[in-house]
């Protein structure tokens, strides 16, 4: 609801690179993943639509777009590395795409956080292994491009994880294939030159565009809340001790019911996970990593580096004590909480490297594997299902089809290691992702344009005869009303606070410590001196009286969804407007003895 208020309002004022909604204008260019006519947008290009078509097919393009890219980055890997798996390929990566975690933190930072570390490990494959030029050229410069979309998302937390698996798998293949072994050291640096170099103009492009907004990451990086965070080792346990909730996937249809937290979590976003699909074959994976040391063959170093990341993103989350190496590693910087997005990209690979060994072994006992590996799989999702059971049994009555996930989970696991089930061990991958990830984002055409509502059209009409500053007071809907209509309006999601405004609201900064954070401005009106409080960390509640100095110099309107309580002066009613059940009004700020 923040992004599309600020979106019809990017639309309203022209698509400007600073919206001037509030006082002193907001950047439009980071942050939020907004349409502008800036140079930025090329490397966004989810927001081409919004440009190119308007509002209703930029707002469908919107939500594809990053759709599109994850299911493809997923798909061209599988197919990469399976290429005589086109089906098995397809399934995974549509049930990808329907991972609750996915859908119920569904944008752009978190589609893209997932897909390009998915598409950059399809890259790195094709520029060590194929021979022609231009093919290693084409796979560098899409790797580039959509790293400078990634990066433009700053959502560090998706980004991190991601990367992490990026190089492992990297270091992995490369020492898997050898390319130095034909042709020496300079061949293998000049397979990886077009990558590298993909890479560093990569870097060239983001660090442009974050330099040329450095008053803009200033603010955001002195805000109070969100601020800069780290998070400490160890940090699963205290959030989420019984592990339900990076483990309650099968129990996730429930999060459509629960109207606040449960034992999966504080609500349903934060409480959404992943099928933990690379936990279930990680023996087996383990397993084949061993006996390649033994074998005829090489040491197969992309197994081994994909348990040892597993290794150390399970002691990330579970062992507390190492704080100084993990910020080192950057780790630090993503909440336990959100790590969990790193499971949704092994889920893709895991399942391939699993497939990728059986299918290239020479025993065809790899079953017997599978077998401990599905065994292991009921055990943890039995001992989840015991936790929510005797400490939230409400969980298991508001997900009817647990029971059928869970045979789907651990059938699933066992056919991975069975060559001809493969694709039947796909299909349940998908249809379980389905029952846990549907109706989480109902369909819907179009968009509901709150400016083109006769409240939106009456404040339009109002600030054209007048042009003047609004504040909207009640309901959330007289702030979004307001963003939407594009007018000069105090009210609404502040990503960090204007210098301009605040040094009109609290000129002495007494109340920065309350306002200066990523929030809601939400206003109400009383007597006497302004006040500031912060009811909860990403909201700012701000108390004014329509006669103080304040008011009377810097609010000319205000939109309500209530009457004004008759006991307060300076306020002169100016229309009422019938939207649905619900009256709104819209008020002036007038001289004391005229309200």
């Amino acid at each position: 609801m923040v992004q599309q208020g600020w979106v019809v309002s990017q639309v309203n004022q022209g698509f400007p690179a600073l919206n001037t909604m509030f006082p002193g204008g907001t950047d439009m260019t980071v942050l939020n993943e907004l349409p502008s006519w800036d140079w930025s947008s090329l490397f966004r290009p989810h927001v081409w639509g919004y440009l190119l078509f308007g509002l209703n097919v930029g707002m469908a393009w919107h939500w594809w777009v990053p759709a599109f890219v994850l299911v493809s980055s997923c798909y061209l890997l599988a197919v990469t590395l399976l290429p005589r798996r086109p089906v098995t390929a397809a399934l995974i990566s549509i049930a990808l795409f329907f991972t609750p975690f996915l859908q119920w933190w569904y944008g752009p930072s978190t589609l893209f956080s997932v897909a390009w570390p998915l598409l950059a490990m399809a890259a790195v494959v094709w520029v060590l292994v194929d021979t022609r030029r231009w093919v290693r050229i084409v796979w560098s410069v899409a790797t580039g491009y959509f790293a400078v979309t990634l990066a433009m998302g700053l959502y560090v937390p998706y980004i991190i994880p991601g990367l992490l698996v990026f190089l492992t798998f990297s270091v992995g293949f490369l020492f898997r294939v050898r390319p130095w072994a034909v042709g020496g050291a300079r061949a293998a640096w000049g397979r990886l030159t077009p990558l590298i170099a993909s890479g560093l103009a990569a870097i060239v492009i983001t660090a442009v565009w974050a330099l040329t907004r450095i008053a803009t990451f200033d603010a955001i990086q002195s805000t109070v809340y969100p601020g800069q965070r780290l998070a400490a080792t160890g940090g699963v346990l205290v959030g989420d001790p019984y592990l339900a909730g990076i483990g309650g996937a099968p129990w996730n249809q429930a999060l459509k019911a629960i109207p606040g937290g449960s034992l999966l979590g504080l609500n349903s976003s934060e409480s959404s996970s992943v099928i933990l699909l690379s936990l279930f074959v990680l023996p087996g994976l383990i397993w084949f990593a061993v006996r390649s040391f033994g074998s005829k063959h090489r040491v197969d170093w992309l197994l081994v580096s994909a348990v040892l990341l597993f290794a150390l993103i399970a002691a990330y989350l579970l062992v507390p004590g190492w704080d100084a190496v993990a910020h080192v590693l950057q780790l630090d910087r993503v909440p336990a909480e959100r790590f969990r997005v790193v499971f949704v990209v092994l889920l893709p690979l895991f399942a391939i490297l699993v497939v990728d060994h059986v299918d290239r072994a020479e025993t065809k006992r790899a079953w017997i594997v599978g077998l401990c590996c599905s065994v292991f799989a009921a055990v943890i999702i039995f001992a989840l299902w015991s936790r929510i059971r005797s400490l939230n049994p409400e969980i298991l009555g508001l997900a009817p089809t647990w029971k059928i996930i869970a045979v789907l989970l651990v059938l699933m696991t066992l056919l991975l290691f069975i060559k001809r089930g493969v694709v039947a061990a796909a299909a349940m991958l998908l249809v379980a992702s389905v029952l846990m990830g549907w109706g989480v984002n109902p369909i819907y055409q179009g968009v509901f344009d709150l400016s083109k509502t006769d409240t939106g059209e009456a404040i339009l009409k109002a600030d054209k005869a007048e042009t003047g500053v609004w504040i909207g007071i009640g309901s959330y809907e007289t702030m979004a009303i307001l963003v939407e209509s594009g007018v000069s309006s105090l009210s609404g999601v502040q990503n960090y606070p204007t210098e301009q405004m605040w040094d009109e609201i609290d000129p002495t900064s007494k109340y920065e410590n309350e306002w200066n954070r990523l929030g809601q401005v939400q206003w109400s009106l009383g007597t006497g001196a302004l006040k500031i409080a912060n009811p909860q960390a990403n909201l700012i509640a701000v108390t004014v009286d329509p006669c103080s100095s304040f008011a009377q110099d810097e609010v000319s309107y205000i939109l309500a969804d209530s009457p004004v309580s008759a006991e307060l002066d300076c306020v002169l009613e100016k229309s009422t407007i019938q939207q649905g059940q619900v009256e709104m009004r819209i008020y002036e700020i007038v001289p004391a003895g005229r309200g």
